[in-house]
């Protein structure tokens, strides 16, 4: 990487903002190789945030204005980019259509451009009819329109529920981004939509900004029901069959107003049943605050008979959870009663995930002596149910299981869902692609494996239990997505093959066209000669000669798997400057089963960052990208190893810029924040473990930056209303480089959204302006040039 200032970048004088350090304040630690030692905190005023403190509001501001003044260097590539970044969301996407209770059909749909995405409904006939014809425009009636919540699109739903009967939906709406949700119910006979003239095809709006506004309701139209249930957070709901109710779990309400701005811890919280038509200050409590583990986490549902209430209870990420069940039956859910629980698992040791039960038999899905998951069955007793207030209290010893469908030592299984009441779809993953195959349930007998043909990862399957025929949808790299149909005789055999298999949707992006590219998976050795597998995706016209820039995108972190998946983004960056997108499966993901993730984790957790270097180095070696136009980038966990990797980056990685969106970056005061200490499952708690704390220390973002050094083109990304990973980490790291790295040859910039969260529902063009922006930067700072469109350089 050359040391000479980055076009369009002087350090002199010294643009960056002033940042106040407070050279008195510091934290001491327990150490076990120390004793102790006391950590400065000089920036600890910007843990307060802007819409608390007038001092980090300033600091703030001078930020974006730094930031803007780069971007407006980067014309008219910037401009460029977006438009094509912008041409490539346009693109209808659809869920698989899910059939409902009513016996209609609802399903997802984005026209391409929409803020948020809309719900339509359709019955079976237009469902049936639609197959294979790749229209466009959606069938059926738009029932939700959420652009109708917030018309700069920065309110939306966070989860939809249906009741069994399908005459209710129960919906969280999320504002600004935030994890805080409100939940309202209502009928699914009374649609939350303008009337049909006011639609074009498409289903966009035909109004302008000032007539929308009119319209506008953040609470999903005056047509729902008046119920309104408040500081939910983490949490879906789940209706019993009788249409009389729902669970739900709540956290001690926010200590700001504006909520998703505060960083209180989230301990404390409770599971609740709601009556519909009821005030929310009757709703009965199921389970109260845990005192003996207060980070308890309550997860619900309901079994497919409605006989069972299934009450799972975590305490952090890892895959371990309490697993109890509740019968329904004969069991009054009022505040007077003491509810008869059934024990499963009270060891937080492994998690057993609901399938079906035929009666007192249930399967489940688990990592019991299993890193690669299995299929068991369990016989529950109802007669040995224990009454009690506190469910956290009841001790006793775990069920026990069998085994259905045994370990797979070589693939992962990734779901199991019941159809046609005794077939399963079962999912494997193998070196991290997805095979689909139909199973028996009682015997766990293989029958065939289905749409062979299939490279990639499979998003969804929408089927119920008692459904003869199930949508699977499927994309890659190159394909955002595909939707097929399978269909069987009613009622037929569990073992009966599929009669007919029917392509319904194939998505088409005008912008990029799958024969235009190459995408290859290879393996690359780490530091410790593990190997690692690693998706290469790039135009045809790219030559393998060591010119080309490259995007190395990497998680390593909670069990989760980085799988093939379509992005307009990073596909029109590729498609511009004639460059690589490469995915690296670090450990510490769940693309190997617990193993894999373990080897990521705790004590183990530099394995992650060592996967990343080594991906980077290869990829100059082996001469798919440029030695120094290796731009790292990583979100959340992910965020937090491209700024651990770049502490550590050497000549020989290759490395010229790096993004780190939403990153934990403080890694010595994570678990104070909000839900931050559920994550010391995967980190370790640094002050109560003096070993995790001088493991930490030595790799935490924020306490590393290294003034020595030459650092690469840097952008920190992050949100006012994100109270997952609160933006204090972002603040605090970039406030350290700045000061630290202050003639920097490259810009080290902060970028800051507003009104968004950790990422889940933010609008399109949020998603869009933010894409095309990161990536001008790092391209400007590159020297790079973009291609005209159609170019085959």
């Amino acid at each position: 990487m050359s040391s000479s200032n980055a076009p369009g970048w002087s350090t002199q004088p010294n643009p960056y903002p002033a940042a106040r350090r407070d050279e008195k304040a510091s934290q001491t630690y327990k150490s076990a190789a120390k004793g102790s030692v006391t950590v400065p905190e000089p920036y600890i005023w910007l843990e307060q945030p802007p819409s608390q403190s007038e001092e980090t509001k300033e600091w703030v501001h001078a930020q974006a204005k730094l930031t803007q003044s780069y971007i407006d260097g980067c014309q008219p590539d910037l401009d460029i980019l977006k438009s094509r970044i912008e041409k490539n969301f346009d693109f209808a996407r659809f869920s698989c259509p899910s059939l409902k209770g009513d016996g209609q059909y609802y399903y997802s749909y984005n026209s391409g451009l929409s803020p948020q995405s809309l719900i339509y409904t359709a019955n079976k006939e237009q469902v049936q009819n639609n197959a294979g014809k790749n229209e466009r425009d959606p069938i059926g009636k738009i029932f939700f329109d959420s652009n109708l919540l917030r018309a700069d699109g920065t309110v939306a739903l966070s989860f939809t529920t249906f009741s069994h009967s399908g005459k209710y939906m129960a919906y969280g709406i999320s504002k600004s981004g935030s994890d805080w949700t409100e939940i309202f119910i209502r009928e699914t006979a009374k649609p939350f939509k303008l009337d049909d003239a006011h639609y074009n095809s498409n289903g966009t709006i035909k109004l302008t900004k000032e007539e929308l506004a009119k319209h506008v309701d953040a609470t999903g139209g005056k047509d729902r029901l008046g119920d309104k249930l408040e500081n939910v957070k983490f949490s879906g709901a789940a209706f019993t069959h009788d249409d009389k109710g729902l669970f739900y779990q709540t956290y001690p309400s926010a200590s700001v107003t504006d909520k998703g701005t505060e960083t209180d811890a989230n301990k404390d919280a409770q599971l609740w049943y709601h009556r519909i038509g009821s005030p929310q200050s009757e709703d009965v409590l199921v389970v109260s605050k845990d005192l003996k583990v207060p980070e308890s986490m309550w997860s619900t549902n309901v079994s497919h008979d409605g006989d069972y209430l299934m009450l799972y209870n975590s305490k952090d990420t890892d895959t371990k959870e309490r697993v109890y069940v509740l019968p329904l039956r004969n069991q009054g859910l009022d505040a007077n009663n003491q509810l008869k629980w059934i024990l499963l698992a009270l060891s937080f040791k492994y998690v057993l995930n609901y399938v079906t039960n035929k009666g007192n038999r249930f399967y489940f899905m688990t990592n019991k002596d299993a890193p690669n998951y299995r299929l068991v069955s369990v016989d529950i007793d109802p007669s040995k149910a224990q009454a009690t207030k506190n469910v956290w209290e009841l001790t006793g010893e775990d069920a026990e299981v069998k085994d259905v469908i045994a370990e797979d030592k070589d693939a992962l299984l990734g779901s199991v869902q019941v159809i046609d009441h005794n077939k399963l779809l079962v999912v494997y993953s193998r070196d991290v692609k997805d095979e689909l195959y139909q199973y028996e349930l009682e015997s766990g007998k293989r029958v065939e494996r289905l749409l062979p043909d299939l490279v990639g990862t499979i998003d969804q399957i929408a089927a119920r239990h008692s459904d003869d025929h199930a949508f699977v949808k499927f994309g890659s790299f190159v394909n955002p997505g595909q939707v097929v149909r399978l269909d069987w005789e009613t009622n037929s055999a569990p073992n009966a093959t599929k009669q007919k298999q029917t392509a319904y949707y194939d998505t088409q992006v005008e912008g990029i066209k799958a024969d235009d590219f190459v995408s290859e998976q290879v393996f690359i050795k780490s530091k410790d000669g593990t190997r690692v597998p690693m998706f290469v995706t790039h135009p045809k016209t790219v030559q393998k000669d060591g010119t080309a820039p490259a995007i190395l995108y990497f998680y390593g972190g909670f069990n989760i798997s980085i799988t093939p998946v379509f992005s307009p983004s990073m596909m029109s960056w590729i498609s511009s400057y004639n460059g690589v997108l490469a995915f690296v499966n670090c450990r510490g993901g769940g693309e190997y089963g617990d193993k894999w993730h373990e080897a990521g984790t705790l004590l183990n957790k530099q394995n992650v960052f060592d996967d990343a270097l080594s991906a980077a180095k290869y990829l100059h070696e082996s001469g798919y990208a440029a030695k120094g136009k290796i731009i790292l980038s990583g979100g959340s966990n992910g965020g937090l190893g491209v700024a651990a990797c770049i502490n550590q980056q050497q000549p020989e990685h290759g490395i010229g810029a790096s993004i780190a969106d939403v990153g934990v970056m403080d890694m010595l005061k994570f678990h104070t924040w909000t839900i931050g200490h559920a994550w010391t499952a995967d980190y370790g708690n640094p002050s109560e473990d003096p070993e995790i704390f001088d493991y930490v220390y030595k790799y935490s973002p924020l306490h590393n930056v290294d003034g020595n050094k030459v650092y690469p083109t840097t952008v920190l990304a992050c949100a006012d209303h994100d109270d997952r990973v609160v933006p204090a980490h972002s603040f605090k790291l970039m406030a350290e480089m700045q000061h630290k790295l202050a003639n920097n040859p490259n810009p080290l910039l902060l970028r800051v959204e507003i009104d968004a969260g950790h990422g889940a529902g933010k609008s399109t063009q949020k998603r869009i302006q933010e894409a095309a922006e990161k990536y001008a930067i790092v391209a400007r700072a590159l020297g790079l040039k973009i291609r005209d469109e159609g170019s085959r350089l």
